[in-house]
C-alpha cells in the first residue's frame, strides 16, 4: 500500500514536472499572409497571394464580429472555455459512434487540437491524433482561451487557398469579417470542417 502511494506520488510530480517544462510553441512561425488593397471605402480592390499560394490575412479577434465567434463556438466546440484543450467524453462518444457502431463518423476535436492540426500537421491515424491531444495540451499551457481562437480564426481553412476569416469574409462577402451578419457568420462557420 505505501509502495502504491509512493510510485503514485512519484508519477504525479513527473507529470507535473513535465506540464510545467512544456516549451511555449510559436502558433505563427513561418506563416505569410496576402496583401489587401482597399479603396477609399474601404472595399476589397485585389488581394495578394500568401508566399505559399494562399490568401490568409491576420485579424485580431477584436475585429471579428461577435456572431462569428459564437456560430463558431457553437457548431464546432460548444465548452471551448470549459476544458483544458481536450474534451475527453467528446472523442470517446466519437470512437464510439466510428469504430463501434460504425455509423457516420463524427469529430471529437476541440478547437484546441485543430489548432494543433492546423499548425502542426498531424494525420488522420491513432498516433496522430495523441501528437494533437499533447500538442493541444501544450498550447494550452501556453496559451489564453482567447490566444488560441484568436489563431484558429486565422488559420482555419475556408475553402480553394483560402485560410483565415478576414480573407473568407473578404472574399466571399465583400467586408470584413468585423462586419458579418449572423446568417454569414453562421454560412462560414461550417466551412472548416469541410473546406473542399
Amino acid at each position: 500500500m505505501r509502495r502504491a502511494l509512493r510510485l503514485a506520488v512519484i508519477a504525479g510530480l513527473v507529470a507535473g514536472l513535465g506540464w510545467w517544462l512544456l516549451p511555449r510553441p510559436d502558433l505563427y512561425s513561418h506563416v505569410g499572409y496576402s496583401t489587401a488593397w482597399m479603396d477609399r471605402h474601404g472595399k476589397l480592390l485585389r488581394l495578394d497571394l500568401a508566399p505559399d499560394d494562399r490568401y490568409r490575412l491576420k485579424v485580431p479577434l477584436g475585429r471579428i464580429a461577435p456572431a462569428m465567434r459564437q456560430a463558431t463556438l457553437l457548431y464546432e466546440d460548444k465548452d471551448f472555455y470549459d476544458h483544458g484543450g481536450v474534451d475527453v467524453l467528446a472523442l470517446l462518444r466519437a470512437a464510439w459512434q466510428t469504430y463501434v457502431l460504425r455509423e457516420r463518423r463524427i469529430g471529437g476535436s476541440t478547437l484546441t487540437m485543430q489548432v494543433a492540426r492546423l499548425r502542426y500537421g498531424h494525420d488522420h491515424t491513432l498516433l496522430g491524433k495523441l501528437q494533437q491531444i499533447l500538442r493541444a495540451i501544450q498550447i494550452e499551457r501556453h496559451y489564453s482561451k482567447d490566444e488560441i481562437l484568436d489563431a484558429y480564426f486565422n488559420l482555419a481553412p475556408y475553402g480553394r487557398n483560402i485560410e483565415g476569416v478576414q480573407a473568407a469574409s473578404l472574399i466571399y462577402f465583400d467586408k470584413p469579417a468585423s462586419e458579418l451578419t449572423l446568417p454569414e457568420a453562421m454560412a462560414l462557420s461550417v466551412v472548416p470542417q469541410n473546406p473542399v
